[in-house]
């Protein structure tokens, strides 16, 4: 098997690391056009979840040549840009809005300790308030390592009005000029989400709550039989099906039958942790950016992300893989594949290959005939080694994401049976005076 790289080209280049710091300029999305061009998104504002809702952080582009040369999207470009469904029309996931909570309080006993007074008989099932200014008794409370804590609640006792429970697409129909949001509602059982509390204390006012919709970077998949499905995962999660709060985030299949109108939860997998793989796997908050690709025998390969830095791990961590033989209602048990892994990505080529990209730090492909069962020598885009020398100022100790010098969060599309064209940041790119800038990089993977 050989696995190369050609036509590596430029698609943007904005301010320098010095003035941007982490979060612009990253996050890039690539989707096939119904034209036949190939559009990229790239987020280009901080990495929070106010600026990664909705488009006013995007920067959009598309290419006539399948990446040699881009140009700046045009309106009716990115109408085109998402997935393209078996109707004509086209779609694409977008996070729900995130909820600020003024003038709510908790409930004294998630704060106080007041469950210690409970005897064995009490139901501990945390019900709706009646209260629309106090939020309902949390199922927990947990903290990370920088001291910020999160208060978890059951979805369905929060009421409707203080929380979008729906999932919010864009969609443009066959043959519109125009795209428009909608949301569909979902069946899914025993969700979760939880406050996001900087300072802790009995009041959430100008506190987040964690929203329940889906994450801008996930995939809508067309399966054979022309229904659709989403990759998803959320933290503080339950097992959908027992009900059991799990406390750990776990990946989450979605299916519609009806062109995107309706959801229902199709399958599962539970954060499982192997420490003889991963030393920090109990520091680890779970299971996270799921991808999946259909094989070649009817099965279906997904892998997932694993390490959390803000538990106590590692800013990187292994990455897994797991296969299901039902079309994702069930899944093996994950195993374990490579020892990092940022946003992984997997793409089965027509010729047969298919294609895994593993990052951070660097950026590996790796190659495989059959199916994910055994798999090549990865061919290296970019280092995983120290890349500070190439920036323009040079820290004495580098943080992790300096060290890097990029995101690492890929996108890969095919552009022909044996080549896929893969897009990545990198915060080290030169202008024509030599300040180095980052930046947005396309490039082609043949594999053969």
């Amino acid at each position: 098997m050989i696995l190369k790289k050609a036509n590596e080209a430029l698609v943007y280049t904005g301010g320098t690391w010095e003035e941007l710091g982490w979060g612009p300029i990253q996050f890039p999305k690539l989707y096939k056009m119904k034209n036949g061009n190939i559009g990229l998104s790239v987020h280009d504002g901080e990495d929070t979840w106010d600026d990664l809702v909705g488009d006013a952080a995007v920067k959009w582009f598309v290419t006539e040549d399948c990446g040699k040369t881009w140009r700046k999207a045009e309106k009716s470009d990115v109408n085109m840009m998402g997935t393209i469904l078996p109707s004509g029309d086209v779609l694409r996931a977008q996070p729900n809005d995130p909820v600020y909570l003024n003038g709510i309080e908790f409930e004294e006993s998630t704060i106080s300790g007041a469950y210690h007074m409970h005897v064995p008989s009490d139901d501990l099932t945390p019900k709706m308030s009646d209260d629309p200014t106090r939020l309902p008794e949390a199922i927990t409370a947990t903290s990370d390592i920088f001291g910020r804590r999160y208060t978890v609640f059951w979805l369905d006792t929060l009421p409707d009005d203080l929380i979008e429970k729906r999932l919010r697409f864009t969609r443009i129909k066959d043959g519109a000029n125009e795209s428009e949001d909608f949301y569909a509602p979902v069946d899914w059982k025993h969700r979760t989400t939880f406050v996001y509390n900087h300072e802790g204390g009995l009041t959430a006012d100008g506190q987040m709550l964690g929203q329940a919709g889906l994450f801008s970077c996930r995939d809508i998949v067309v399966m054979p039989d022309g229904s659709l499905l989403i990759p998803h995962y959320r933290p503080y999660g339950t097992n959908p099906y027992t009900g059991v709060y799990e406390n750990t985030s776990n990946v989450y299949f979605l299916r519609s039958t009806d062109n995107g109108e309706t959801w229902k939860l199709h399958g599962y997998i539970p954060y499982q942790p192997d420490d003889t793989k991963d030393r920090y796997a109990h520091l680890v908050e779970g299971f996270a950016e799921p991808c999946i690709s259909l094989e070649e025998d009817g099965s279906m390969l997904c892998i997932l992300r694993s390490n959390d830095a803000f538990h106590g791990a590692l800013s990187w961590g292994p990455i897994y893989l797991s296969r299901s033989y039902d079309g994702g209602k069930t899944w093996e048990k994950p195993e374990y594949f490579k020892d990092r892994g940022a946003l992984p990505q997997l793409l089965h080529l027509k010729n047969g290959i298919t294609l895994a990209v593993v990052t951070r730090p660097g950026i590996y492909i790796y190659a495989s005939k059959d199916g994910g069962r055994t798999w090549s020598e990865p061919l290296e885009v970019m280092t995983g080694d120290d890349r500070t020398h190439l920036g323009n100022t040079i820290p004495e100790r580098p943080h992790f994401h300096r060290w890097e010098g990029s995101c690492c969060n890929c996108t890969i599309l095919p552009i022909a049976d044996n080549c896929a064209l893969l897009a990545f940041s990198d915060f080290y790119i030169p202008d024509e005076n030599g300040v180095k800038r980052k930046g947005i990089k396309t490039i082609e993977i043949i594999a053969e």
